[in-house]
């Protein structure tokens, strides 16, 4: 502010208010101001910081270029330009200063702009036009998002090689210089000269691949990375840009073919390691991916991807300090990344740092606005940290910016369901079962048949919530026989069966199953015969973590939970049931106690009933669990036998049974579909 010299940024500054920022040709900047509003900056804008009023909102002043800005509370942003004014009531949008005029487009939320002609309010999809001595003038906009296609992120795909050289491959390689900044049309124009010099430049075609499948064009996608491996077969950029395009077009299988078939061409492409890296932890082979990762960051330590993969590769076994190490080495090589962003947010959520993590994963939305993916995990932050309101409107951006996606549709009907709106639940979790076919962008069909388990058990609990038992029961019972595997599935169906009279075998059964399928979780294993969800809501979900599933990482953070409730009725009747879990890094525990007693109603038809258990598991390795288990339980009673006679009553028939059970196992992943108990 009281400098008269531009200086330079570097990552991590700080600033103060009447400080002035600029931003230049070719170059981004995001800002995350003290009360929580992230900003975003594209290139030849100048923004003023203002400081923060009394009342608790910053202030900018905008004075050219354009702005994206995100705020999730209410009145904690003022954004003043030449031509209009804005007050930002929790919303998302953009703001674009130029020399005549200004424009602020909305794309969830509502902003108040104000100028001398007046004052309008806008929501939703709206667009407002200012210009000095006019009013403030509506106008439509078709895709309101495109406002911010400046800031979308594309992978790289060409790994730089001493000696390359040549009027096309110059023209690609400041092509792909540009496309990191988000300057996309000034890439297609000289991608295009590229291939009027070159038309089997292999780069470039790859180059334009990439740009269709981030702008949703799949089919133009595929057939332009075709032509990149038709015009030059030994190409890595081009096996990896059409891996991109086969796995849009859900060939996940294919697309991990064409990464391996990449780095026998080329065995020293970074990019083509990182790659294969992330399509081996999508299907769930975390060994091989972790391999492929550290061979990436062999290759060459200052590659972004690298380092980025190499975190997710730690960060699904859960060595969270390990993975926090290169998001963090990453986010210093690319800046502008917004994948380690969301790498650190989940290591920040599994520690149990949940106020931190949901902050880096608010910089991630910032950094790469559209991305549905980090939106559905803005959502679950927001749905751990109990703010409904925020919750169910990143689960609404989610879906409009990828409606075939089923994960927000899955985790808002998981909300919707513990706000006691069970029959919006429904219909969101059928839809969710619906669209599950499309994961096969991501995951094969054995994980695929996961979630559809995950899905369909989820479903069965919110159909007992409406009391629709016994269709809950056949959801339950499909459920299991989609995927025989899934913990989740078994665990409601003993849930249920505990509800049921003479189904106690079946509901011990179920029971012990899904403890021997369960990963690491905080759900208790409730010590009483009663029915009760404890947990379970918001721990259901895909439980095996990959690249693009994250669920447990979520819900399993570190933490201690603690649940208990009572009963007292007539006849001396009194019961209680407490119950503690908890997870510590790769340990997690649960104990409870219950206890009933009743003088039951005529003479002799007491009961006590006392039951304890504590259970422990740990985790060796991803593959490889160890359980241990103790349960206690002693019972005095009278005779409870139904006589219709009252002289029948034997007044002097006792019983007492205690018993003590042990149980020590655990399980190694040999296959999808077989283990060791």
């Amino acid at each position: 502010a009281d400098s008269t010299q531009w200086r330079p940024v570097k990552l991590r500054d700080t600033f103060c208010p009447g400080d002035v920022i600029r931003v230049q040709e070719r170059s981004r900047a995001d800002i995350a101001l003290s009360n929580q509003p992230m900003l975003r900056l594209d290139q030849n804008t100048t923004m003023t910081l203002g400081g923060v009023k009394k009342q608790g909102g910053s202030v900018v002043e905008l004075t050219k270029g354009a702005m994206h800005f995100f705020s999730r509370l209410p009145r904690n942003l003022d954004i003043k330009t030449a031509f209009v004014n804005a007050g930002v009531e929790g919303t998302e949008g953009v703001v674009n200063v130029g020399d005549e005029k200004a424009e602020i487009t909305i794309f969830e939320g509502k902003v108040v702009a104000a100028n001398e002609s007046g004052t309008v309010t806008i929501t939703n999809g709206q667009s407002v036009v200012a210009e000095s001595g006019k009013p403030l003038v509506y106008q439509t906009v078709v895709k309101p998002r495109d406002a911010v296609q400046w800031a979308l992120h594309y992978p790289p795909v060409i790994d730089r090689k001493a000696g390359e050289s040549g009027e096309a491959q110059s023209l690609t390689n400041h092509a792909a210089d540009v496309l990191t900044v988000g300057r996309v049309e000034e890439a297609k124009t000289d991608l295009d000269r590229a291939l009027k010099v070159d038309p089997r430049s292999a780069d470039a075609l790859a180059l334009q691949s990439i740009i269709a499948v981030v702008q949703n064009e799949k089919e133009q996608a595929l057939g332009l990375a075709t032509s990149a491996v038709a015009a030059n077969p030994q190409s890595a950029s081009a096996k990896i840009a059409l891996s991109y395009a086969q796995q849009a077009h859900f060939d996940v299988d294919g697309a991990l073919k064409s990464l391996q078939e990449a780095v026998k061409a080329e065995p020293n492409n970074v990019l083509a390691w990182s790659r294969l890296a992330e399509m081996h932890l999508s299907l769930q082979q975390l060994d091989k991916g972790l391999e492929a990762a550290q061979k990436a960051v062999e290759l060459n330590p200052n590659a972004e991807r690298a380092h980025t993969v190499l975190g997710f590769a730690y960060l699904l076994q859960v060595k969270t300090k390990e993975a926090q190490v290169e998001f963090q080495q990453a986010h210093e090589i690319d800046q502008a990344a917004a994948l380690p962003q969301l790498g650190l947010g989940l290591a920040k959520f599994r520690e149990g740092k949940v106020e931190e993590g949901r902050r880096e994963m608010e910089v991630a939305a910032s950094l790469d606005p559209n991305n549905a993916m980090i939106r559905s995990y803005l959502g679950k932050a927001y749905f751990e940290e109990k703010r409904d309101d925020l919750t169910g409107r990143e689960y609404k951006n989610a879906k409009e910016l990828d409606p075939k996606d089923p994960t927000p549709f899955f985790y808002d009907a998981l909300q919707k369901q513990l706000t006691n709106r069970p029959v919006e639940a429904m219909k969101d979790m059928e839809q969710a079962i619906v669209l599950n076919k499309n994961r096969a962008v991501y995951r094969s069909q054995l994980q695929m048949d996961s979630d559809v388990a995950a899905r369909s058990s989820s479903l069965a609990r919110i159909y007992t919530n409406l009391g629709f038992q016994e269709l809950a029961l056949v959801e339950g019972w499909t459920s299991v026989a989609t995927d025989d595997t899934s913990f989740t599935a078994h665990r409601f169906l003993a849930d249920t069966y505990a509800a049921l009279p003479r189904h106690e075998v079946a509901r011990v059964s179920e029971l012990f199953r899904s403890q021997m399928l369960q990963p690491l979780n905080v759900t208790p294993i409730q010590p009483s015969l009663a029915e009760s969800n404890l947990f379970l809501l918001s721990a259901l979900g895909p439980s095996a973590l990959s690249f693009n599933e994250f669920n447990t990482l979520m819900v399993n953070r570190d933490r201690l939970t603690l649940q208990a409730n009572g009963l007292v009725g007539t006849q001396n009747t009194l019961a209680g049931e407490a119950i503690v879990s908890g997870i510590y890094n790769k340990l997690s525990f649960s104990g409870g106690w219950s206890n009933f007693d009743t003088d039951g109603w005529r003479i002799n038809a007491d009961q006590k009933d006392r039951i304890g258990n504590a259970f422990l598991q740990y985790e060796v390795t991803p593959r490889t669990m160890i359980q241990a288990e103790f349960r206690h339980r002693k019972t005095q009673y009278g005779d409870l036998q139904l006589n219709f006679f009252r002289a029948d009553v034997d007044p002097t028939l006792r019983h007492e049974i205690e018993r003590d059970t042990y149980r020590v196992g655990g399980r190694h992943e040999l296959s999808p579909n077989s283990m060791l108990l």
